[in-house]
């Protein structure tokens, strides 16, 4: 459970759909974590962040829309997720239109809830102007007190919001940096791949807890869901993403805002971990992904899921290894291991961490400038430069000038001297010589 890993109190968000809770989620964390668009049953993972406000601190839960009757089995797992959320929660937002006013689902809302026995915050939404205060009058009728109201697209009550959350909040003794410094030290690790090559499920066996919702149906996970993760002493951010789709395949707009929050969650990823489904083997789509973690310059991880589905001879790893060397060759220094979340199979998610954890430690390798300098003098002493055209293209001096991304830069006389060949003997120099296991290298060059 995440709240336990932060120890705070947990504020959980809900109402029936499309009366403004992940627009209010989004305002009150300050960032557009949840996708927002104009349709019921967008938000189906409860989305969780840490909000400050004045001294004190609290964990902010955004829940999927509660429905009357479950239309299928999606549906009904985002109910129960809801419902496991509100059971955590220390204080409930209850959100109503206040300019649909009140309806029969609200009353079926407000009945779930009070056997909750929590404290309730009764909030009116979408109050963008004067007159949407006059359907404040039926809320009384919930007997859930006075109906706040707010415009969470206007950013209009949200203070007074606050307020009234932060009176509701237990006393906290916590120092400055307690839960920044938490979130610093982990090791941020986005579970990327195509739909259903078992993302969700990894995290839940992870977790041992049904934390994100499972289901046989393309594209359940929709926004990146970040869940804090504790084992052997080490914390890691789990980031969960939805399945990215080959662009001709999304045809819908929340399929579009998945892909993008995925995207983003790999670049504010420590560790990419690329899963790959075993009885497929590495297909276009996957090296799409793989390139665009590349390209971002994150640790890489690749691992063949659903290792249980497979009919196992003695050659069966070793065939997808290689089909894997053959289809992308360059990318022989990213560890690649299997996985499965059947059976008595933890021993191979053991194997897993440590990769990500050897990964880790080599994104934030850095190399002292001279010594660097005292092994481009060897390099070009066994192998100088290129000549192009009677001119001898010549190193003055390199450094390595950051990590996360890892980016050397090199002193040169002029860059069109340099085929890219040779910058590749560079990067598999630098590679024999440092580990820099599962860690895309970047040389840029600089004319002098």
């Amino acid at each position: 459970m995440v709240s336990k890993f932060y120890n705070l109190p947990v504020v959980a968000i809900c109402g029936k759909p499309n009366v403004g809770k992940s627009t209010l989620f989004n305002r009150i964390s300050g960032r557009m974590h949840a996708i927002i668009l104009d349709e019921p049953g967008i938000t189906r993972d409860r989305c969780e962040t840490v909000v400050n406000f004045k001294d004190k601190k609290f964990l902010l839960s955004d829940t999927g829309g509660i429905i009357d009757k479950c239309r299928d089995s999606i549906t009904q797992k985002v109910i129960q997720q809801v419902k496991k959320a509100l059971e955590e929660a220390d204080l409930i937002l209850m959100l109503v239109d206040a300019q649909e006013g009140l309806t029969a689902l609200d009353l079926e809302v407000r009945d779930f809830l009070i056997k909750l026995n929590k404290p309730i915050i009764l909030v009116a939404n979408k109050v963008d102007d004067e007159k949407h205060k006059n359907n404040l009058a039926d809320l009384y009728t919930l007997g859930l007190g006075h109906p706040l109201p707010v415009s969470s697209i206007h950013n209009r009550g949200i203070e007074e919001l606050l307020e009234l959350v932060y009176k509701l909040l237990p006393e906290q003794e916590y120092t400055e940096n307690t839960f920044e410094s938490l979130i610093n030290e982990a090791t941020k690790v986005a579970i990327v791949g195509k739909p259903n090559v078992g993302k969700s499920s990894l995290v839940n066996f992870l977790l041992e807890d049904e934390r994100v919702i499972v289901d046989e149906t393309p594209g359940t996970t929709r926004d990146a869901i970040d869940i804090p993760f504790t084992l052997n002493g080490k914390q890691y951010l789990l980031i969960d993403t939805a399945g990215m789709r080959r662009k001709a395949h999304i045809k819908k707009s929340v399929e579009f805002y998945s892909v993008h929050r995925t995207l983003k969650a790999i670049r504010r990823s420590d560790i990419a971990l690329i899963l790959i489904e075993s009885t497929e083997g590495i297909t276009d789509q996957d090296k799409k992904i793989i390139g665009y973690a590349v390209e971002q310059g994150v640790g890489i991880v690749i691992a063949f899921s659903k290792w249980d589905l497979v009919e196992k001879d003695k050659e069966s790893y070793d065939r997808l290894k290689k089909q894997l060397a053959r289809e992308i060759p360059h990318l022989d220094y990213v560890p690649v291991t299997k996985i499965s979340v059947v059976g008595k199979q933890r021993k191979l998610l053991s194997v897993l961490f440590k990769f990500i954890d050897t990964v880790q430690e080599a994104t934030l390798l850095r190399i002292p400038t001279s010594e660097f300098n005292e092994f481009l003098s060897e390099i070009k002493s066994i192998h100088p430069p290129p000549t192009k055209g009677g001119k001898q293209a010549k190193i003055y001096y390199g450094a390595q000038v950051s990590v996360k991304p890892t980016k050397f830069l090199l002193s040169v006389n002029q860059k069109k001297l340099f085929h890219f060949s040779y910058i590749r003997f560079l990067e598999n120099s630098i590679r024999k010589k440092y580990t820099f296991t599962g860690v895309p290298i970047i040389i840029d060059l600089k004319e002098d």
